[in-house]
């Protein structure tokens, strides 16, 4: 009977998986002693740096939502460089334009803990109406704008209470983006689609990315490290830990990350968010010369220039500039400015833009094919021509934003657009279904004279357009002079 009973006991245990497991089935575990090369302990300790330095970072990653006052519906698509202050909006022009608030999601970092200083996108706050930090540590505060540039996407903000918890918070230091590599490992850090303390891992694909029409001045860092909607104010991070960008925008079709991401170089950052933190706004260099064109294999050739000459055309001096004390002439190509090359005329306006008025320049020259130099002093960039600083002057009802057309600052308009005109405005934007839509204005006209009378400036168009019904409008497009109405009504 007790050998029945011990039988009873073990069949029991084998069926319910006790006991010996010589019947049952195990997934077999890691073997901690397994051999393994060199490498992969390499990738180990790669993986194992990643995630202590992103544990690191992330202490000081902010997750900045805003929310600002807007009028209208939404419409259309969203462009990926305009990195991404929610949807764009559009409503009747015929009926009044409700006003509702607009939520946006970004991401910034500390760069100064004791004084509660945050770098962002220019884009990620302007206009916000409030602006909310929630911090690493879970706490939440409200935020002022000490200064922002819209001309290279930089804004400073400042968290108002000065006795926030900074307790399991860190600050970033900005490294020296001139050192960088194609093909160096980083790390980018924001809040993609609201995500909070998200990573994502990659290369530097490239440096220096100019022309790309994301801002008027700057280079771009181009990373395949994943950035979306969100990640825009975040930090671009070397293996060290230290900030090499500022997450800025994406090359998209479809909105989302595309492997094709851009970030504006921590150098450029720190000569921006210095100036802004000490004064508000940016002061940037004048030199006063007119850049229509491009330098080809024929015009190298024409001017009598070295062969592969690189370097920014003049086309033409302003009067009473810069440039025109220091004696330079149409024709003559710009190589260098003091110890730094020039390869192009998008090089020398971020060159000359990015240096402080007043300052000691020395120029290096071709002009009939001999090598010169020339000393100056630069200027300070006229006040209205800076679209960064909001010069435009934007119309509501009617949906334009004008600038007084400047050869100096609108060259690249002016080549763009094929304008001949001297004088007028320049319509830099035209919110789709307004007043100004409908009459057929587009971006890159010209507006010269409004009911038969010459315009110079925008608050001439404003009073037209405040005490008037019906506009009679005379324009430039693309050369050809045009007629348009617009109505109020």
């Amino acid at each position: 009977m007790k050998r029945d009973l011990f039988i009873s006991i073990l069949t029991l245990s084998l069926f319910l998986g006790f006991g010996t497991s010589g019947n049952g089935y195990e997934i077999p575990r890691p073997k901690e002693s397994s051999p393994q090369s060199e490498n992969l302990r390499f990738l180990q300790q790669l993986s194992s740096g990643v995630s202590e330095l992103a544990n690191i970072s992330s202490q000081a990653i902010v997750f900045v939502s805003v929310s600002k006052t807007i009028k209208g519906m939404p419409f259309g698509e969203i462009n990926p460089f305009e990195f991404f202050f929610g949807p764009q909006f559009r409503g009747n022009p015929r009926q009044p334009q409700p006003e509702r608030k607009q939520k946006g999601l970004g991401s910034g970092f500390f760069i100064d803990l004791e004084k509660g200083y945050i770098l962002t996108n220019n884009h990620v706050i302007e206009q916000a109406d409030e602006i909310s930090l929630k911090l690493a540590n879970g706490h939440q505060y409200d935020a002022k704008v000490l200064g922002r540039d819209k001309n290279t996407d930089v804004a400073v903000v400042q968290i108002k209470d000065k006795d926030f918890k900074r307790d399991g918070l860190t600050a970033l230091q900005l490294s020296d983006s001139d050192t960088i590599k194609v093909g160096e490992f980083v790390i980018a850090l924001g809040a993609p689609f609201g995500l909070e303390a998200s990573l994502s891992f990659g290369v530097l694909s490239a440096i220096g990315r100019g022309n790309l029409e994301i801002t008027n001045l700057g280079n771009f860092i181009q990373t395949d490290a994943a950035i979306n909607p969100g990640n825009s104010g975040g930090p671009l991070l070397n293996m060290k830990g230290h900030v090499i960008g500022i997450n800025t925008a994406i090359y998209s079709r479809s909105g989302g990350s595309a492997g094709i991401g851009f970030s504006v170089p921590s150098n450029l950052v720190r000569t921006i968010a210095t100036q802004l933190i000490e004064s508000g706004k940016v002061a940037r260099g004048y030199l006063g010369v007119q850049l229509s064109q491009e330098l080809n294999e024929e015009i190298v050739s024409g001017l009598d220039l070295p062969e592969g000459t690189k370097g920014a055309l003049v086309s033409k001096v302003q009067p009473g500039t810069p440039a025109a004390d220091a004696k330079l002439e149409e024709g003559d190509v710009i190589t260098k400015v003091d110890k730094r090359r020039v390869k192009n005329n998008s090089e020398l306006r971020n060159v000359i833009g990015l240096l402080k008025p007043g300052s000691d320049v020395k120029l290096e020259i071709y002009r009939n094919g001999k090598k010169r130099f020339l000393n100056l002093e630069l200027g300070e960039f006229p006040e209205e021509a800076l679209a960064s600083q909001g010069k435009n002057q934007n119309f509501g009802d009617s949906g334009l934003s004008l600038q007084r057309l400047n050869p100096a600052v609108h060259d690249d308009w002016i080549e763009r657009y094929g304008i001949t005109s001297k004088k007028g405005l320049l319509v830099t934007h035209v919110e789709p279904n307004s007043k100004a839509y409908n009459a057929g204005l587009k971006a890159g006209d010209v507006l010269l004279k409004v009911n038969r009378k010459s315009l110079s400036h925008p608050k001439e168009f404003r009073k037209f357009f405040k005490n008037k019904k019906k506009l009679l409008i005379q324009l430039e497009r693309n050369g050809t002079f045009l007629f348009a109405t617009m109505r109020k009504d």
